[in-house]
């Protein structure tokens, strides 16, 4: 395995913050966003077990996904745990309101895989997340046919 600091890289010390929030008021909507720290995201991550983390049946949701700190923490924990990548991102499903949240968050996973996975596709790895990671209200969403209800 390569070595990859994810503690690093999801590291938001120069996150743009700023540009992120007159971007959005320039759409004149107020999104209340928060992008959790890495510090939380470990320390909630580690309440995991590691038969959870290395079960490739298990699935998780983050229902409001942001740019995707949680998921790419959830993806590489399940990766060092065994899980092979494309079932570690097929069993990862996020929602978020921000279309250009979820757009990042595929960015900043397609980094991180390419980075740490030898045999990763680029091409694979789109084609699960367009289906796994949605810009869609968690309250209008129907998670058993992972659809909007509309």
């Amino acid at each position: 395995m390569i070595l990859f600091d994810i503690e690093q890289f999801l590291d938001l010390t120069n996150y743009a913050t700023d540009i992120r929030k007159d971007r959005r008021k320039s759409k004149e909507v107020n999104s209340q966003e928060f992008f959790t720290p890495y510090s939380i995201v470990k320390r909630m991550c580690d309440k995991v077990s590691d038969e959870d983390w290395s079960d490739p049946k298990k699935t998780f949701l983050e229902p409001s996904c942001g740019n995707f700190q949680f998921i790419l923490c959830i993806v590489w924990n399940r990766i060092q745990h065994g899980v092979d990548w494309k079932t570690a991102l097929k069993t990862c499903y996020g929602l978020d309101l921000m279309a250009d949240n979820i757009e990042e968050g595929k960015q900043r996973m397609h980094i991180m895989l390419s980075q740490i996975c030898p045999d990763y596709s680029r091409q694979v790895a789109s084609r699960i997340m367009n289906k796994n990671f949605v810009c869609a209200n968690f309250f209008e969403w129907d998670f058993e046919n992972w659809r909007s209800y509309t």
